[in-house]
Protein backbone atom coordinates (compact mmCIF):
# COMPACT_ATOMS: atom_id res chain seq x y z
CA UNK A 1 0.00 0.00 0.00
CA UNK A 2 1.70 3.16 -0.92
CA UNK A 3 1.81 6.06 1.64
CA UNK A 4 -0.92 8.91 1.04
CA UNK A 5 0.78 12.49 0.99
CA UNK A 6 -1.55 15.18 2.20
CA UNK A 7 -1.19 18.52 1.16
CA UNK A 8 0.08 20.24 4.13
CA UNK A 9 2.79 17.77 4.38
CA UNK A 10 6.35 18.69 3.35
CA UNK A 11 9.06 15.94 1.98
CA UNK A 12 11.93 18.55 2.67
CA UNK A 13 13.30 22.06 3.24
CA UNK A 14 10.87 24.51 2.09
CA UNK A 15 13.52 26.20 0.01
CA UNK A 16 15.00 22.78 -1.60
CA UNK A 17 13.86 21.89 -5.24
CA UNK A 18 12.64 18.43 -6.08
CA UNK A 19 15.09 18.68 -9.05
CA UNK A 20 18.11 19.13 -6.46
CA UNK A 21 17.07 15.76 -4.68
CA UNK A 22 19.47 14.03 -4.11
CA UNK A 23 22.17 15.12 -4.99
CA UNK A 24 22.63 18.91 -4.42
CA UNK A 25 20.62 18.40 -0.70
CA UNK A 26 22.76 18.08 2.27
CA UNK A 27 22.06 14.68 3.77
CA UNK A 28 23.17 13.15 7.46
CA UNK A 29 26.83 11.77 6.66
CA UNK A 30 26.36 8.99 10.02
CA UNK A 31 23.43 7.51 8.06
CA UNK A 32 25.10 7.50 4.46
CA UNK A 33 28.41 5.90 6.10
CA UNK A 34 26.65 3.11 8.10
CA UNK A 35 24.90 2.21 4.93
CA UNK A 36 28.49 2.07 2.87
CA UNK A 37 29.38 -0.14 5.46
CA UNK A 38 25.87 -2.48 5.61
CA UNK A 39 26.60 -2.13 1.01
CA UNK A 40 30.31 -3.40 1.54
CA UNK A 41 29.50 -6.29 3.82
CA UNK A 42 26.12 -7.24 1.41
CA UNK A 43 28.49 -7.64 -0.92
CA UNK A 44 30.44 -10.18 0.47
CA UNK A 45 29.55 -13.65 -0.79
CA UNK A 46 30.16 -14.62 2.61
CA UNK A 47 30.54 -13.59 6.56
CA UNK A 48 32.53 -10.97 7.40
CA UNK A 49 34.76 -10.37 10.74
CA UNK A 50 35.21 -7.18 12.08
CA UNK A 51 38.70 -5.93 11.20
CA UNK A 52 38.25 -7.32 7.41
CA UNK A 53 34.92 -5.25 6.84
CA UNK A 54 36.34 -2.45 8.67
CA UNK A 55 39.32 -2.43 6.40
CA UNK A 56 36.81 -2.77 3.53
CA UNK A 57 35.37 0.35 4.62
CA UNK A 58 38.03 1.93 5.69
CA UNK A 59 37.70 3.40 9.05
CA UNK A 60 38.24 2.43 12.19
CA UNK A 61 37.48 -1.54 13.99
CA UNK A 62 35.69 1.19 17.08
CA UNK A 63 33.82 3.33 14.59
CA UNK A 64 32.96 0.04 12.45
CA UNK A 65 31.74 -1.44 15.46
CA UNK A 66 29.75 1.11 16.87
CA UNK A 67 27.96 1.19 13.31
CA UNK A 68 27.08 -2.54 13.46
CA UNK A 69 26.12 -2.46 16.84
CA UNK A 70 22.72 -0.37 15.25
CA UNK A 71 22.74 -2.20 12.27
CA UNK A 72 22.53 -5.46 14.38
CA UNK A 73 19.37 -3.70 16.93
CA UNK A 74 17.23 -2.85 13.96
CA UNK A 75 17.96 -6.27 12.72
CA UNK A 76 20.09 -5.34 9.55
CA UNK A 77 23.27 -7.15 10.97
CA UNK A 78 23.45 -10.75 12.64
CA UNK A 79 26.58 -11.55 14.79
CA UNK A 80 27.35 -15.43 14.16
CA UNK A 81 28.01 -16.07 18.07
CA UNK A 82 30.78 -19.15 17.83
CA UNK A 83 33.02 -17.33 14.71
CA UNK A 84 32.13 -13.45 15.79
CA UNK A 85 31.81 -13.10 12.11
CA UNK A 86 28.68 -10.87 10.87
CA UNK A 87 26.51 -11.17 7.93
CA UNK A 88 22.87 -9.42 6.59
CA UNK A 89 19.84 -9.94 8.93
CA UNK A 90 16.50 -10.36 8.67
CA UNK A 91 15.83 -7.38 7.93
CA UNK A 92 16.93 -7.93 4.38
CA UNK A 93 14.72 -10.53 3.84
CA UNK A 94 11.74 -8.04 4.92
CA UNK A 95 12.50 -5.51 2.84
CA UNK A 96 12.84 -7.46 -0.40
CA UNK A 97 9.66 -8.93 0.42
CA UNK A 98 7.85 -5.66 0.52
CA UNK A 99 9.66 -4.46 -2.57
CA UNK A 100 8.67 -7.85 -4.68
CA UNK A 101 4.83 -6.75 -3.45
CA UNK A 102 5.35 -3.71 -4.57
CA UNK A 103 5.88 -4.12 -8.05
CA UNK A 104 2.93 -4.89 -10.38
CA UNK A 105 3.92 -7.08 -13.32
CA UNK A 106 1.27 -5.44 -15.58
CA UNK A 107 2.92 -2.51 -15.18
CA UNK A 108 6.06 -2.95 -16.03
CA UNK A 109 5.15 -5.02 -18.80
CA UNK A 110 2.83 -2.13 -19.71
CA UNK A 111 5.58 0.33 -19.63
CA UNK A 112 8.17 -2.41 -21.73
CA UNK A 113 5.21 -2.49 -24.18
CA UNK A 114 5.01 0.93 -25.02
CA UNK A 115 9.13 1.55 -25.41
CA UNK A 116 9.20 -1.76 -27.71
CA UNK A 117 6.15 -0.14 -29.82
CA UNK A 118 8.06 3.13 -30.07
CA UNK A 119 11.62 1.84 -30.70
CA UNK A 120 10.20 -0.90 -32.93
CA UNK A 121 7.60 1.16 -34.93
CA UNK A 122 5.04 -1.95 -34.79
CA UNK A 123 2.32 -2.39 -32.45
CA UNK A 124 3.12 -4.18 -28.84
CA UNK A 125 0.89 -5.97 -26.34
CA UNK A 126 0.56 -7.91 -22.93
CA UNK A 127 -1.17 -11.22 -22.58
CA UNK A 128 -2.44 -13.22 -19.92
CA UNK A 129 -4.24 -16.62 -19.66
CA UNK A 130 -8.02 -15.00 -19.15
CA UNK A 131 -11.38 -16.87 -18.11
CA UNK A 132 -12.16 -17.48 -21.74
CA UNK A 133 -8.30 -17.65 -22.78
CA UNK A 134 -5.01 -15.85 -23.39
CA UNK A 135 -6.29 -12.31 -23.44
CA UNK A 136 -4.36 -9.00 -24.72
CA UNK A 137 -4.83 -6.85 -21.41
CA UNK A 138 -2.68 -4.12 -22.66
CA UNK A 139 -2.39 -2.67 -26.55
CA UNK A 140 0.56 -0.30 -27.16
CA UNK A 141 0.87 1.18 -30.59
CA UNK A 142 3.81 3.12 -32.42
CA UNK A 143 4.05 6.54 -32.61
CA UNK A 144 3.89 8.65 -36.18
CA UNK A 145 5.99 7.18 -38.15
CA UNK A 146 4.98 3.11 -37.51
CA UNK A 147 2.62 0.55 -38.60
CA UNK A 148 -0.17 -0.10 -36.51
CA UNK A 149 -2.18 -2.98 -36.17
CA UNK A 150 -5.52 -3.21 -34.79
CA UNK A 151 -5.51 -5.57 -31.86
CA UNK A 152 -8.02 -4.62 -28.90
CA UNK A 153 -7.75 -4.61 -25.69
CA UNK A 154 -9.70 -8.00 -24.73
CA UNK A 155 -8.73 -9.74 -27.33
CA UNK A 156 -8.42 -13.80 -27.34
CA UNK A 157 -5.89 -15.44 -29.04
CA UNK A 158 -6.04 -19.37 -29.91
CA UNK A 159 -3.13 -21.74 -28.59
CA UNK A 160 -2.58 -23.07 -32.08
CA UNK A 161 -2.06 -20.39 -35.18
CA UNK A 162 -0.96 -16.95 -32.73
CA UNK A 163 2.73 -16.63 -31.45
CA UNK A 164 1.06 -15.34 -28.07
CA UNK A 165 -0.89 -18.27 -27.57
CA UNK A 166 1.65 -21.20 -28.61
CA UNK A 167 3.47 -19.12 -25.67
CA UNK A 168 0.94 -20.34 -23.26
CA UNK A 169 0.78 -23.64 -24.42
CA UNK A 170 4.52 -23.83 -24.96
CA UNK A 171 4.76 -23.54 -21.09
CA UNK A 172 1.28 -25.28 -20.51
CA UNK A 173 1.88 -28.21 -17.74
CA UNK A 174 0.29 -30.44 -18.70
CA UNK A 175 1.59 -30.18 -22.27
CA UNK A 176 -0.98 -28.96 -24.43
CA UNK A 177 -2.12 -31.43 -27.43
CA UNK A 178 -3.15 -28.58 -29.43
CA UNK A 179 0.60 -27.76 -30.08
CA UNK A 180 2.66 -30.32 -31.79
CA UNK A 181 5.76 -31.58 -29.59
CA UNK A 182 8.20 -30.43 -31.82
CA UNK A 183 7.11 -26.77 -31.36
CA UNK A 184 6.62 -26.83 -28.25
CA UNK A 185 10.41 -27.85 -27.75
CA UNK A 186 11.42 -25.16 -30.63
CA UNK A 187 9.46 -22.67 -28.39
CA UNK A 188 10.77 -23.26 -25.24
CA UNK A 189 14.36 -24.11 -26.49
CA UNK A 190 14.48 -20.68 -28.00
CA UNK A 191 12.30 -18.65 -25.70
CA UNK A 192 10.11 -17.34 -28.67
CA UNK A 193 7.10 -18.17 -30.48
CA UNK A 194 6.68 -16.35 -34.22
CA UNK A 195 4.11 -17.03 -36.36
CA UNK A 196 3.63 -15.81 -40.47
CA UNK A 197 0.65 -14.99 -41.40
CA UNK A 198 -0.48 -18.23 -39.60
CA UNK A 199 -2.81 -16.18 -37.51
CA UNK A 200 -3.67 -13.61 -39.87
CA UNK A 201 -3.21 -13.28 -43.27
CA UNK A 202 0.05 -10.86 -44.14
CA UNK A 203 0.30 -9.98 -40.50
CA UNK A 204 3.65 -11.35 -38.57
CA UNK A 205 3.69 -12.00 -34.31
CA UNK A 206 6.60 -12.77 -32.42
CA UNK A 207 6.27 -13.31 -28.58
CA UNK A 208 7.90 -13.90 -25.97
CA UNK A 209 7.28 -15.11 -21.89
CA UNK A 210 7.74 -13.68 -18.75
CA UNK A 211 8.36 -15.52 -15.56
CA UNK A 212 7.54 -14.99 -12.13
CA UNK A 213 9.61 -15.04 -9.10
CA UNK A 214 9.05 -19.38 -8.56
CA UNK A 215 9.94 -19.16 -12.73
CA UNK A 216 5.95 -19.60 -13.48
CA UNK A 217 4.63 -18.91 -16.70
CA UNK A 218 3.13 -15.24 -15.73
CA UNK A 219 2.02 -13.12 -18.98
CA UNK A 220 3.36 -13.11 -23.28
CA UNK A 221 4.60 -9.69 -24.86
CA UNK A 222 4.43 -9.86 -28.03
CA UNK A 223 4.97 -7.54 -31.11
CA UNK A 224 2.69 -7.79 -33.90
CA UNK A 225 3.09 -6.14 -37.63
CA UNK A 226 2.68 -6.20 -41.47
CA UNK A 227 4.55 -8.69 -43.10
CA UNK A 228 6.24 -5.81 -44.90
CA UNK A 229 7.79 -4.54 -41.74
CA UNK A 230 7.97 -6.95 -39.16
CA UNK A 231 9.81 -10.05 -40.04
CA UNK A 232 9.34 -13.53 -38.25
CA UNK A 233 12.66 -14.14 -37.48
CA UNK A 234 13.28 -15.87 -33.85
CA UNK A 235 17.01 -14.57 -34.09
CA UNK A 236 16.20 -10.90 -35.30
CA UNK A 237 16.06 -7.68 -34.00
CA UNK A 238 12.81 -7.36 -32.50
CA UNK A 239 12.87 -11.19 -31.03
CA UNK A 240 16.04 -9.97 -29.34
CA UNK A 241 14.83 -6.82 -27.64
CA UNK A 242 11.45 -9.05 -26.58
CA UNK A 243 13.96 -11.34 -24.94
CA UNK A 244 15.59 -8.25 -23.44
CA UNK A 245 12.60 -6.97 -22.13
CA UNK A 246 11.14 -10.15 -20.91
CA UNK A 247 14.23 -10.38 -18.91
CA UNK A 248 14.05 -7.24 -17.31
CA UNK A 249 10.51 -7.61 -16.10
CA UNK A 250 11.38 -10.87 -14.70
CA UNK A 251 13.96 -9.62 -13.10
CA UNK A 252 11.54 -6.20 -11.65
CA UNK A 253 9.62 -9.05 -9.79
CA UNK A 254 12.01 -11.51 -8.65
CA UNK A 255 12.25 -13.79 -11.52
Amino acid sequence: MRPTVFPHESIGPASADAGDWPGDVPGIQSVEVGLDLFRRLADGETPCGLSDLARRAGMHRAKAYRYLVSLARAGWVVQDARTGRYDIGPAVRDLALSWLSRQDPLRLAGAEARALAQMLGETCFVAVPGQGGVTAVRVCQPGRGGVSVGVAEGALFDLESSATGRVFAAWQDPPSRRLAAAARRDIRSRGVAVVEGEHVPGINAISVPVFDAQGQLLLALTVVGHAGSLRADPDGPAAEALRAAARRISAAIGG
